[in-house]
This record gives structure tokens, sequence and C-alpha cells, in this order.
């Protein structure tokens, strides 16, 4: 196996997945530090860590042979599943003015989610969070502000006019007890900073849903 092009699959897979290298190597659960010298070609994982390279959703055989697709196709596996609400669409560029309508709700069946706290789903919109949400992908929300953590997707919904929130699609970042700054990937808009007392509520992405053709 080369591992210089073991190191750029596994870099195309991590900006695929994850937002930053650092979330990336949380997610495999080992320093940044050490993910560099896979990224890097300098070395090759042992069979636990492709393991859990699987587990993100990426094909072994593309990324050690280059050969199929980057993302495994999605398998169906029998677990309990339980109905979660598609409630809005949510812009990943500027702010987008939205109103629940129940009579319009629809519903996932998804597995692995009676852990979260009031989940729910979102619609991405925009362009400003590829290659890690893209247009159309289902963002798999939790109301659990107390383990956010810096450099996470997020929901945000400001305090507009009564009844009705301005969402927002972007990585958080926390400045001190008073303000956060919100920013994308895309590095054509820029992060922005906000009061606490602007915002009605954060909501934790937790799982990304995309239809890979």
């Amino acid at each position: 196996m080369d591992k210089n092009l073991f190191g750029k699959r596994l870099n195309d897979f991590c900006k695929t997945v994850s937002p930053t290298q650092v979330d990336f190597a949380d997610k495999l659960e080992m320093k940044p530090q050490s993910l560099q010298k896979y990224l890097k070609g300098q070395r090759l994982p042992l069979p636990e860590i492709l393991s859990k390279i699987s587990s993100l959703g990426c094909n072994l055989n593309w990324l050690l042979n280059g050969e199929g697709d980057m993302l495994k196709k999605t398998v169906t596996k029998i677990f309990k599943t339980k109905p979660i609400p598609v409630v809005a669409e949510v812009e990943c560029g500027v702010p987008l003015y939205n109103q629940i309508k129940q009579e319009y709700m629809k519903y996932l069946e998804l597995a692995d989610v009676n852990h979260l706290i009031n989940p729910f789903i979102a619609v991405a919109r925009g362009d400003s969070m590829r290659p890690y949400i893209n247009p159309g992908d289902y963002l798999l929300c939790t109301d659990e502000p107390q383990k956010l953590k810096n450099g996470r997707a997020v929901i945000v919904n400001f305090k507009t006019i009564p009844e009705t929130y301005s969402s927002n699609a972007k990585l958080i970042n926390f400045l001190d007890d008073d303000r956060i700054m919100l920013y994308s990937i895309n590095t054509k808009f820029p992060p922005v900073i906000y009061k606490k007392s602007d915002i009605y509520r954060i909501y934790k992405v937790v799982r990304i849903i995309r239809d890979v053709r």
C-alpha cells in the first residue's frame, strides 16, 4: 500500500465528514498530532483505527486500494427506530426566517436516537458549509447546549419577532461569557460575532444524513 496515496485519500475523507482535522481526530479518539502522521502518509493505521474510520462511513476498499466510491452505500440494519420530525430548512450562508407548519411536517425513521434530547431534523440550504454540509443534507439535531464545544456544527435560532426565528447552520466558537462566533467552511462567508442575548437557542448537530448517489 502506498502511504502517500493513503494519506491523500484519508485527507479527502476527512474534509467530507468533518469540519476540521481536530474534529476528525476527536471522532477517531486520537490526538491531532497523531492524525497528522496518517494524513501526511508517514504511518499506516492499525486495524482498530481502520474500524473507526469505517464506522464514519468510509469505504475501506477505496481508502486502502483506491477501488470503488469513498463512502459506503447505505446498509439497512435491524434496529428499533423512532420517528424524528423534519421541522425546518436552515441556511448555511445567511440567516433564513422559518415558521414550523405542523400540517406540512414529515418524519424520518431513525435508529440509535433514544439517547438524544428533543431530537429533530433540519434540511440544509446554501454552500457556506461545503463539503461538510451540502444543500439537501438532513441535519439531526439535539437540544443539549451543555455538550457544545468549539469547532462543532450547530444550528442557532436567533431572537427576531415573536414566534419567528432566524436559523443558521454554522460552526461555533465560544469567545467569552457574553459572545459567540459563528463561522463557515467556505471562507467567502466571514465569521460573525453575536451576543448571547441575541440568541434564542443553540442546537447541536449530531448526525448528517446524506443521500449518496
